[in-house]
């Protein structure tokens, strides 16, 4: 039986570069996501959610819900949904709108500032690249990275997100100097942390579980970060093994891609939701007690308009 390996080409590097990030920018993140970088980025999503509970504000709200230190893997599971169910047909699509209306009436539920949602979307935008920049095969381009500032400045206004800065650099700014005056260490930060670090230990073979933690500071290289989660420095040994590893890694995918012909998000590894083994309604993603609430004022509504 002779053994197939998948070669690299420039197929996508050379689609990428035939498009305008401020007009193709699904287009180009798609390309991305699917096919150059999809471990990376999908990780560096992961890793976004984490970054978002180093703001106290934000981590004392989502502790007060309970829903990663009691619902972990249903958390992960409706994240990932919603925002596949949003850019899969497209933000201008009416199914991708629809979606979005379904999480700004979850968010409507909270008091949440602006300066939250705003930090909130610049983790989407800018985790993925500091993750590929240390981590990726090749370095990004100036158009794949504003190719992901107007995606999610797109997303962002669907959402009514308020003053997003009107370049990548102002907004990048923006978030440093947000981190300076909001990131620091608060308890519920660790605790709805380590909720989501027990929810994805579950999904790994128990021989790997236990390194999560440390897999995760690693990853991320960002002592403030770490320090305002709570998270353990981790062991030396382990940091030089994960290091050598992750060199391996690089040099091998400049060369060999599993998803050179086939796209990331249709194999089973994306599309693997334990917690809806039957699939899911796109309607009831989200936190249990919000869905029962919405539904309840959904149906006093309709009450009242009768």
């Amino acid at each position: 039986m002779k053994l197939s390996i998948p070669l690299r080409t420039r197929r996508w590097d050379d689609e990428i570069a035939r498009l305008d990030p401020e007009r193709d920018y699904e287009a180009i993140v798609y390309a991305l996501a699917n096919h150059v970088f999809p471990f990376e980025i999908i990780a560096a999503m992961e890793i976004a959610q984490l970054r978002t509970f180093t703001i106290p504000s934000i981590s004392k709200l989502l502790h007060a819900t309970g829903q990663y230190e009691r619902e972990g893997p249903k958390r992960l599971d409706d994240t990932k949904a919603i925002l596949n169910e949003i850019h899969r047909p497209g933000l201008e699509s009416r199914a991708s709108r629809e979606m979005v209306e379904h999480l700004n009436r979850i968010h409507g539920l909270y008091r949440i500032s602006n300066d939250d949602f705003l930090y909130t979307l610049s983790t989407f935008v800018f985790d993925p690249i500091l993750f590929i920049e240390k981590w990726g095969h090749r370095a990004m381009t100036e158009k794949e990275k504003d190719a992901f500032y107007f995606l999610y400045r797109r997303l962002g206004e669907l959402m009514h997100i308020r003053d997003i800065p009107e370049s990548r650099a102002a907004f990048f700014a923006w978030r440093q100097d947000y981190e300076r005056r909001a990131q620091r260490y608060a308890r519920e930060n660790e605790a709805v942390a380590r909720g989501l670090l027990v929810a994805v230990q579950s999904l790994l073979p128990p021989a790997l579980a236990p390194y999560i933690e440390s897999v995760v500071v690693l990853l991320t290289e960002d002592d403030g970060f770490r320090a305002a989660l709570g998270l353990r420095e981790p062991d030396p040994n382990l940091a030089r093994f994960l290091h050598a590893l992750l060199a391996v890694y690089r040099r091998a995918t400049r060369h060999v891609s599993l998803y050179e012909h086939r796209d990331f998000g249709e194999t089973e590894i994306y599309s693997y939701y334990p917690t809806y083994p039957s699939g899911y309604d796109r309607l009831r993603l989200g936190p249990t007690k919000v869905l029962e609430i919405l539904a309840k004022k959904g149906a006093a509504q309709a009450v009242a308009g009768e």
